[in-house]
């Protein structure tokens, strides 16, 4: 499931999906899967800092107070409204908050969202995608960066989901079904073809 079209730009935006506490240790949505991918998402933080730009999942303050069908949404999730999380739940992990310095704040699915982020991203022209869930947030902001017709590369060892059957669907799908728009690759490699 590796594939790269060519080399990567210096240019390139690693967008950070959701690294946050919230998904590694809450008793409902946290898995320790995510502390698996810590390593090598430090790996391209390291090599290029100043390419990094994270999103962090701002959960509805209560269900009462979300939009739509987030109201649903969040009176199935209560414990992660913010009248019931802890602070330090939405924050990025500590390990990675050395690299944290713009960081794009979005209450639905796609990091697509913060026009700021979408707008780094536009310049760019090529992303790199590393983070939870795959097949929720990930797969969402990969969704919007295709549309807008950029590079989209997948870090399929720096990224992870709840459950792993659907991390692994979501990739399938992303790399089969969109194969001449989507690229994957493991973080060495998007390393070695990094200008």
């Amino acid at each position: 499931m590796n594939r790269l079209f060519g080399p990567i730009p210096p240019s390139a935006l690693h967008i950070v999906v959701d690294m946050q506490e919230l998904f590694r240790s809450h008793p409902e949505w946290g898995t320790q899967s995510l502390t698996g991918i810590i390593p090598p998402t430090q790996r391209l933080l390291t090599a290029r800092p100043d390419s990094a730009y994270f999103s962090r999942f701002i959960p509805a303050q209560s269900a009462a107070q979300a939009n739509g069908t987030w109201q649903r949404f969040y009176r199935r999730w209560s414990s992660v409204t913010l009248d019931r999380l802890e602070p330090a739940q939405i924050e990025i992990v500590q390990e990675l908050r050395p690299w944290a310095r713009r960081v794009a704040d979005k209450q639905v699915y796609s990091a697509w969202a913060c026009a700021e982020l979408r707008d780094a991203a536009i310049a760019a022209q090529t992303v790199i995608l590393t983070g939870a869930e795959t097949d929720v947030c990930v797969l969402s902001t990969a969704m919007d960066a295709l549309q807008a017709g950029l590079r989209v590369i997948l870090a399929t060892d720096a990224l992870t989901s709840s459950s792993q059957a659907c991390h692994m669907k979501a990739l399938e799908i992303l790399y089969q079904r969109l194969d001449e728009q989507v690229e994957a690759a493991t973080v060495d490699q998007i390393l070695a073809a990094w200008q």
